[in-house]
Order: C-alpha cells, then sequence, then structure tokens
C-alpha cells in the first residue's frame, strides 16, 4: 500500500484493549547484510507479507527477545548488534542482529530506545519475506507521532524517492516499549520501486557513524570519503568525487548537469524547505542518502532520510542552502533556475495529495495505542489537539510560502 493514496481511503479504527494490540547514521558496516556484497538483501523478491507492515491503517506487533549477554554488550556499546530473536505478528525468527539507533533521538534501554533489525546478520539468507531489514523509531522527536508517514507521503506526492512507513508495537523481553514508526529501510527493493532497478550506488551522507566518529560526509574533497556505501558496487567514491569536481568547474551548470539531475535536486530541496525539514540535507548537510543510477543515466539522485523532525520553523526562513551542493547550486544564475522551473509543478502536486486528511485518519487510528504507550511522553487530549491543528495549518499554508521563496524571478 502506498501511504500517498491512504488518505483517500476510510479507515477503520479499532481500539485496542488492556493488553498489547493483537496481530491482523553508525558503525555497523562490519555486519553482514550492511555492506555492499552479499547479502546486503537477500535478492529474493519481498512478498506481499512484508508490504503489509508498511500502512498506517495496522500495529504491527515486534517482539523482541535478548539474552542477558545481549543486554551487557547493548549497554556497553548500543550501535553494535547482538544476536536476539524477534516475532512479527506471531511469526518467530532466531538468530537475528538487534542494535539501538539514534542521535538526538537516542535513548537505552531504560528509556523509549530505538531499534535496527538485521535479520541476515548472522544467518546470511534469513529475511523477513524477502527484506533484510527493519527500523524502528521511537518518534522522540514528535508530539503528534504522524511526522513521518505525512512527510514522506508529502515527497511521494512530489515525485520524490520515499520510504513507506508503517506502525509496530514493540516488546523487548515481555515487557511493553510501546508504539513505535517502523520506516522502510532503503536497499535494493526500495530502490527497484524508486527508480525502476535494483542496481546502481547509494550512499549515506551527514553522520552515518554519528555519535561513534564525527567523521562528517558530504561533497567537498575533505568528506568525501566519509560517505558510507549501502549498496551497490566499490568504485572508491569516483561517482561522488566527480559531484565535487562538477561543482568546482567553471561552467558550473554545465558540468553539474551532466552528473547530478539537477531537476530532481532543486525539488528536492524545495520539499525539504516545504515539510520543514531543518536537519535534512539543503540547510544543515544532515541525514540524507544519494543515488548513483550506474545503469542508466549515470547521475545522482538525492534520497530524503530522518523526517521525524519536520513541520516545526526551528530552521526559519529555508530559501536559501548552507549545503555545499545547494549553496553552490543557488549561487549560480543557470543552476538556481531549476528551482524556478520546477517549484509550481512540484508545489501543485503536493497540494492535491490530501496531506491533512491523511495526518487526521492516521492520528485518529494510532490514538489508542498513544494513550495506553508506557514510555510515551505525548499528552493526550487538548495538548494533542493543538499540535494536530498547528500541522493542519503548515499543510495547508506552507506551499504559499515556500512557492514565493523559490518563485522564477
Amino acid at each position: 500500500m502506498w501511504l500517498v493514496l491512504i488518505a483517500c481511503v476510510p479507515i477503520e479504527i479499532e481500539v485496542p484493549g488492556d493488553t498489547a494490540p493483537d496481530p491482523a547514521s553508525d558503525i555497523d558496516h562490519d555486519i553482514p547484510g550492511d555492506t555492499s556484497t552479499p547479502p546486503d538483501d537477500t535478492g529474493e523478491e519481498p512478498d506481499d507479507d512484508y508490504d503489509g507492515i508498511y500502512t498506517s491503517d495496522e500495529v504491527h506487533n515486534f517482539d523482541i527477545e535478548l539474552g542477558e549477554e545481549a543486554l551487557r554488550a547493548l549497554r556497553r556499546d548500543p550501535k553494535v548488534y547482538v544476536e536476539g530473536a524477534v516475532s512479527v505478528d506471531g511469526e518467530r525468527f532466531d538468530s537475528v542482529g538487534v542494535r539501538l539507533k539514534g542521535s538526538g533521538s537516542f535513548q537505552d534501554l531504560s528509556g523509549k530506545a530505538a531499534f535496527k533489525i538485521d535479520f541476515n546478520a548472522y544467518i546470511p539468507d534469513q529475511s523477513f519475506h524477502g527484506k533484510g531489514k527493519v527500523t524502528l523509531n521511537n518518534m522522540l522527536h514528535d508530539a503528534t507521532q504522524v511526522h513521518e508517514v505525512v512527510a514522506y507521503a508529502a515527497f511521494a506526492a512530489a515525485g520524490l524517492p520515499h520510504s513507506r512507513v508503517g506502525y509496530a508495537w514493540v516488546t523487548v523481553n515481555g515487557e511493553d516499549y510501546g508504539l513505535y514508526s517502523n520506516v522502510e529501510t532503503p536497499d535494493r527493493d526500495y530502490l527497484e520501486r524508486n527508480f525502476g532497478q535494483r542496481e546502481g550506488n547509494l550512499y549515506e551522507g551527514g553522520y552515518p557513524y554519528y555519535p561513534d566518529s564525527w567523521d562528517h560526509a558530504d561533497f567537498t574533497q575533505a568528506e568525501v570519503e566519509h560517505f558510507e556505501l549501502e549498496v551497490g558496487t566499490e568504485v572508491q567514491w569516483a561517482d561522488v568525487h566527480a559531484v565535487v569536481d562538477a561543482l568546482a568547474a567553471e561552467d558550473l551548470e554545465g558540468e553539474l548537469s551532466q552528473v547530478v539531475d539537477l531537476d530532481q535536486y532543486a525539488r528536492f530541496q524545495i520539499m525539504e524547505a516545504w515539510a520543514g525539514q531543518w536537519d535534512g540535507y539543503a540547510f544543515a548537510s544532515n541525514n540524507f542518502r544519494i543515488y548513483f543510477d550506474h545503469g542508466g543515466t549515470e547521475k545522482m539522485s538525492m534520497v530524503p532520510t530522518g523526517l521525524d523532525y519536520c513541520f516545526t520553523s526551528y530552521g526559519g526562513r529555508l530559501s536559501r542552502a548552507s549545503s555545499p551542493l545547494g549553496a553552490t547550486c543557488q549561487g549560480d544564475v543557470e543552476c538556481n533556475a531549476h528551482f524556478g522551473a520546477v517549484v509550481e509543478e512540484t508545489l501543485a502536486q503536493v497540494d492535491s495529495a490530501e496531506l491533512a486528511a491523511l495526518m487526521h485518519e492516521t492520528s485518529d487510528f494510532i490514538e489508542p495505542w498513544v494513550e495506553r504507550d508506557p514510555r510515551n511522553y505525548v499528552e493526550v487530549g487538548s495538548s494533542l489537539d493543538a499540535q494536530l491543528a498547528e500541522m493542519e495549518s503548515w499543510i495547508e499554508t506552507r506551499s504559499g510560502t515556500v512557492g514565493r521563496w523559490y518563485k522564477a524571478d
């Protein structure tokens, strides 16, 4: 199910009872499943059972089991996978990799920890119906608990790559940890759905190894080799170096357009501004991935990541990029023209997506689980209503603001 279509589909709300609902950037690159060599996914096509966990009209049970040795290891090194077991809606998988995740949203197991689960970390051919990884976010920066659902749907409406988002009720050794967002992890299946092929190079930028390392990855000579190759073929960052070289060219637009899809970049930055993604690439050089289509155009596209911080005004006026690619392009007349060329169509597509309806339907559906979440900080009631009202106003008025920022001269 595609999230952008959910707003058009009535959702039947089931109120859970007193028990858990019944089923219906980091250093881990040495773990199998996280490298660019097999198995970065299983190679088999995922089936419908996997796709079903990425809808916002159902909450799936993820029951994590960790032994004492694994718990001690996570206390020492929370970003390193340990061996455990996980059951998804009652279907059990042994010998899976489990670790904690997050930077600003990080919490240890005494709080509302966020999780990454790698089904083939210890058994190379193991998968969840053809998929290797699951990312469970704790939504600590999102008082509405719907930011990721709506933001990724907005990027999808604008014709940009996007993760699907579902919800999970998580337990650890039988203890309720509460409601989580289940955000699709980019892999070969993600590439096929968003770019039409399973090949090409997918890198993580920003601070892919934070907090274990402050090595920042961006389009400068000093930072190129900090990009983490997640999917693809090792080329010693030659494709990324080509972008850095183009940024220094005298004919900026002419050279850069050979290696970067500039219309796609313009739409990406416009949508980061629309969503209030002040902690993303354009305005913070953080939380982003890049994809090189080595089977066709040979050009780079931007991949949105980490959209939980959206729909806030923390970043102020998001009209001038501070990142190397965005700032350099906006400083060149011909390159900057790409923003004006795509802004009207991009915002029209977003405004037609009925995102406010998606927000309300999703919020109404998850509210019973938010109320029961034992580790939840959200104040259900008038406070939540006020947050949702602010978000709805944002959705309804944001295109006018962004359109004025990026309109053609």
